[in-house]
């Protein structure tokens, strides 16, 4: 059974919008759209949604009185603010906002919401979790641990070929339609995509952390504040690189990150 989706928003032009942005997702069941704050509740109520995609200013009650009263009716709703304004940010979190997306929408935006839906779902039905305090855990009871392939990235140089370890690798760029993997000093032009890599490499700490951008996590150094909710990374390598962060990216990297 797919999931369940509510969009609660008084502009048809952006209800429409988000709902088909919405409805491309393979795993939504249903999309109901709700006109105002009050026409929200009553779908909650009606159709017990996985996720509730909330505007921050409406007519009768705002994105956070919304907000409030579902967590009340029923906790398990996860709640996306879409809106307008940033400003609104540190409330919506205040209320354990699931994810909050800004005007005008786009692809990357409902990907990055579904990407984190999509792992929180594998953890609550038992399908994740953390795979380093399982191996402490192991190794705390004397239980004989797996053991990990030496694997390495094959790239393809004129010359022959350099075999990178993915540790090695600080970050991965893209610009128009060449790739290439950032090492400690030096870049190397390769012939993958960056979904290739994000698929090859994100079992070894390789993070997307923008459309054009993958991260060793291992390898950042700081997260500096830059314009409309996004963030520069600065890397640890020689030059200290520095990379973009997408505002939707950000909250499912410092999940990542942080203790």
């Amino acid at each position: 059974m797919g999931w369940k989706i509510v969009i609660a928003d008084d502009e048809a032009p952006a209800r429409e919008e988000l709902s088909f942005l919405v409805g491309n997702m393979s795993e939504v069941e249903t999309v109901v759209v709700a006109t105002g704050g009050m026409d929200a509740i009553k779908k909650v109520r009606e159709t017990k949604p996985d996720l509730l995609f909330l505007d921050m200013d409406m007519p009768d009650l705002n994105g956070l009185q919304v907000a409030e009263l579902v967590g009340e009716l029923d906790p398990r709703v996860k709640v996306v603010f879409s809106t307008a304004y940033d400003q609104y940010a540190v409330n919506a979190f205040k209320l354990r906002a699931f994810h909050y997306i800004l005007k005008p929408y786009d692809d990357e935006d409902v990907e990055a919401v579904f990407r984190e839906l999509r792992q929180v779902s594998q953890k609550e039905s038992g399908g994740g979790g953390d795979t380093g305090a399982l191996l402490r855990e192991q190794e705390r009871q004397g239980q004989p641990q797996p053991q990990t392939a030496c694997v390495k990235l094959a790239l393809e140089l004129e010359d022959g070929i350099k075999y990178v370890s993915p540790k090695d690798i600080v970050y991965i760029s893209k610009e128009g339609k060449h790739v290439q993997v950032h090492t400690w000093d030096q870049a190397y032009e390769v012939a993958y995509t960056l979904q290739d890599l994000e698929g090859k490499l994100g079992p070894y700490g390789l993070f997307r952390c923008h459309k054009s951008y993958l991260v060793q996590l291992e390898s950042i150094a700081e997260m500096k504040s830059w314009v409309n909710g996004a963030y520069n990374l600065v890397m640890n390598d020689t030059v200290h690189s520095k990379v973009p962060v997408s505002r939707n990216y950000v909250k499912e990297l410092r999940l990542k990150l942080e203790i």
